[in-house]
């Protein structure tokens, strides 16, 4: 069945045309001069037309006829729409309009393949070509598009034509955030948000500084109907990719033995839960460790974290990512201790016993060919008879650490999430050139979260949608995921709805592990 409005066709038709305002040579000769020198003053006398951050213009009563407005919103609602949902944004679209054969649409993408190309390619000086992608999309509540430049190869000048509901306002969400961007080309500060209107018009430039998102939709009843897409022309050069710092990565750290059993839940130390532990991730290359601090450590840790004077950082850039960090300087003692915990050599080793992962010069090489000092290691690693360890080959490790040469390592971060946060899947081969990684991220203050609030870490291949794993914050849980450098990973962004939970935030520390 077609997806096409049943609409019956008028005699006639309407011929669009520019509103006068735009297509006399005033406007015209002043946006001119304003996109070519990118100074606002030269375009002064038109209020519609900006420069900062980047070039853009927001042209109210673009279409004067109201019943052709009506009839084209009318034609559009009555579209099948399908759901695009990943890291980057979550919404409805329809399919590029120009296969839709219906009056109103056909005739608003007549407009702008035809008046509009042919205005917009007067003003910016650019040979636009004939193909002008149009597609309908749909905000509802908790959609959203997330910050982005829309630079695609051709694509020239990107617009949006509104057909929100008149009483649309600024509470409502879905405004049009711009923001700044930095001397590496990355994204910055919103310095300008554009409330949708009906019957507007806004195009602007792409480049590769249009750093732009659709904020999040609030409103429960009303939807954000647009008409969007880009113009294309003689693609532009763009600049190598910025590359990230690497994160400092540091081997094993040495701590205290009651401090190692003071954290960890005994049951993780026995043999035989270790062994169902591994055969489990060796199958499924994941897993996830319920209770895994003990419960008066991990209160206290709880605690440290909810304290009102941690000057938590804000991190981005907003094209990557967005969450909250707690330095290693402003750590909580408690927090550091942890920390501490999770990067020591005992972690090393019961991780390796875990996953099977060569993390420690002493872990196994194979579930078939374990030495007897290797047994003697495993050993090692449980609680017997009211905590007492034999730790002969753990302290022969950290004697033979500098003659054997070590080369796993580790990162962390305390990371604090809440309403508005996320990352976003993109190649992480700055963090480590290994082949190999292993997530362990501890969660902490989630009780009862719910996936529809977002916030869970989400795992696909390298240029792939379809979703390999999915991770939702647990309590007290220890997420471990082996990933190769072909995998990537995401926390999807926490909508709206998350500030309707008794305790709209949650906190976790996350490390990485690399063999």
């Amino acid at each position: 069945m077609s997806d096409e409005p049943v609409i019956k066709k008028k005699k006639g038709g309407i011929k669009l045309k520019l509103h006068k305002t735009y297509s006399d040579e005033p406007f015209v000769v002043a946006a001119q001069k304003c996109y070519a020198s990118k100074i606002q003053a030269d375009c002064e006398q038109f209020k519609e037309v900006h420069v900062d951050p980047f070039y853009h213009a927001v042209l109210p009563n673009f279409i004067t006829d109201e019943d052709f407005v009506e009839s084209l919103e009318k034609e559009l609602s009555q579209l099948k729409f399908r759901e695009k949902n990943n890291d980057l944004y979550k919404f409805h679209q329809s399919k590029d309009l120009k296969h839709v054969k219906s009056q109103c649409i056909t005739e608003f993408c007549e407009f702008l393949q035809n008046d509009v190309k042919e205005w917009l390619s007067n003003i910016s000086g650019i040979s636009l070509t004939d193909v002008v992608d149009s597609f309908c999309s749909k905000y509802e509540y908790t959609d959203i598009l997330l910050c982005h430049d829309d630079e695609l190869e051709k694509r020239r000048i990107a617009y949006i034509y509104y057909l929100v509901p008149p009483s649309w306002n600024e509470e409502d969400g879905g405004t049009l955030d711009l923001f700044t961007s930095d001397d590496h080309i990355q994204p910055k500060d919103i310095v300008k948000s554009v409330v949708p209107k009906r019957n507007n018009f806004l195009f602007f430039e792409v480049t590769e500084r249009s750093f732009h998102q659709v904020a999040e939709v609030l409103s429960k009843e009303s939807i954000r109907l647009a008409v969007s897409g880009w113009f294309h022309g003689p693609s532009l050069p763009r600049q190598k990719p910025y590359e990230e710092p690497s994160p400092l990565l540091t081997p094993y750290i040495t701590v205290g033995e009651d401090n190692f059993y003071n954290w960890i839940n005994p049951i993780y130390l026995h043999p035989e839960t270790q062994g169902d532990i591994s055969e489990k991730f060796e199958s499924e290359s994941e897993i996830q460790l319920s209770d895994f601090i003990q419960k008066e450590k991990f209160n206290l840790l709880l605690s440290a974290l909810q304290e009102s004077n941690i000057p938590w950082s804000s991190v981005g850039p907003a094209n990557k990512r967005k969450y909250y960090l707690c330095n290693k300087d402003n750590q909580p003692k408690i927090v550091e201790e942890c920390v501490d915990f999770l990067q020591s050599e005992a972690m090393f080793l019961v991780l390796s016993n875990m996953t099977g992962l060569k993390l420690h010069e002493l872990a196994p090489e194979s579930d078939s060919e374990d030495s007897e000092e290797e047994k003697n290691v495993a050993q090692s690693s449980q609680q017997q008879n009211g905590l007492e360890e034999n730790n002969e080959s753990i302290n022969h490790s950290a004697r033979s650490k500098e003659t054997a040469g070590v080369s796993s390592c580790c990162c962390s971060e305390v990371r604090k999430w809440q309403h508005g946060c996320y990352t976003l899947a993109h190649d992480m081969s700055h963090e480590s050139s290994a082949e190999f990684a292993l997530d362990a991220v501890l969660y902490i203050g989630c009780s009862d979260w719910k996936t529809e609030y977002g916030g869970f870490t989400s795992y696909i291949a390298k240029d792939e949608d379809d979703e390999l794993l999915s991770v939702t914050p647990e309590n007290n849980c220890l997420a471990l995921v082996y990933r190769d450098k072909n995998t990537l990973r995401f926390v999807k962004h926490i909508n709206h709805q998350s500030t309707q939970h008794s305790q709209p935030y949650f906190y976790d520390i996350s490390t990485v592990y690399y063999e």
